[in-house]
């Protein structure tokens, strides 16, 4: 499975630009993630423009804000917040001509009901997609999410082929009992996956680890995405170290 021309280095991890250059990895911007940023759009353009520039990145994904982005608001002022966000998320990313954003699912265990969830959930990203153009997509990420079927409910809650999954292996190893490891989330997710986030830990933290520092089975899961996934699903390194990653990901033969 080579899937260098689906590959991207995540701008928060150390040495991304180096590891852009060299293996000739799009880029996924990060510049976004904090949404109190964004009332400096002319800065936010500015820093991604200066990144392109030293990188030459051809291919980009933009990650959306996701500090107090909580679709299943209850309180429909919360929810106005994060969608008036994620459209300043949205004018950056057609400034760039960005075809792709990542966004958080928002769930807060103990807080909202999973069903709940995933019903406004549903809701609310359909309306966010209402007037954006058809080759736009966001790709709804898992968090704090313990199994896999909530993220499951809501996709089938969705009319719209825009609307689509980023899996993050390493928030569903950390998040979720042995019971259900990462390849399962895979197996059950998978015709709904777009785009992963790929790094590794021990299933205790979110620590963001190179690809071979950690208890998950980084070849098991390149496989398994392989036979479960669409062939054109994108993958973020999203180790704070992402030049290690790319070396083990040389060595096995993937790039």
């Amino acid at each position: 499975m080579d899937f260098r021309q689906r590959l991207y280095a995540a701008t928060f991890s150390q040495n991304y630009t180096e590891a852009i250059w060299d293996y000739g990895c799009g880029m996924e911007i990060n510049h976004t993630c904090i949404s109190e940023c964004l009332d400096d759009k002319a800065g936010i353009i500015a820093e991604i423009s200066a990144d392109i520039d030293k990188t030459h990145a051809d291919r980009l994904i933009l990650h959306g804000p996701f500090t107090e982005i909580h679709p299943a608001a209850i309180d429909w002022r919360a929810r106005d917040l994060g969608m008036e966000r994620l459209n300043q998320a949205y004018d950056v990313a057609a400034h760039f001509g960005i075809k792709k954003m990542v966004v958080h699912t928002g769930w807060m265990p103990f807080i909202y009901f999973k069903n709940w969830q995933a019903e406004k959930g549903a809701q609310f990203w359909q309306k966010f997609m209402e007037n954006k153009p058809a080759d736009f997509t966001i790709c709804v990420e898992n968090v704090l999410e313990d199994e896999p079927f909530m993220l499951l409910d809501m996709m089938k809650q969705i009319d719209d082929p825009r609307i689509k999954l980023c899996l993050d292996i390493g928030h569903a190893h950390a998040m979720t009992s042995a019971e259900i490891p990462a390849e399962e989330w895979i197996q059950i997710l998978g015709p709904h996956i777009s785009h992963f986030h790929l790094h590794n830990n021990d299933g205790t933290g979110d620590d963001h680890r190179p690809f071979g520092e950690g208890t998950m089975d980084m070849v098991n899961i390149i496989k398994t995405i392989g036979n479960y996934c669409p062939e054109d699903a994108t993958l973020t390194i999203e180790s704070r170290q992402c030049l290690p990653c790319l070396q083990w990901l040389s060595e096995k033969g993937y790039i």
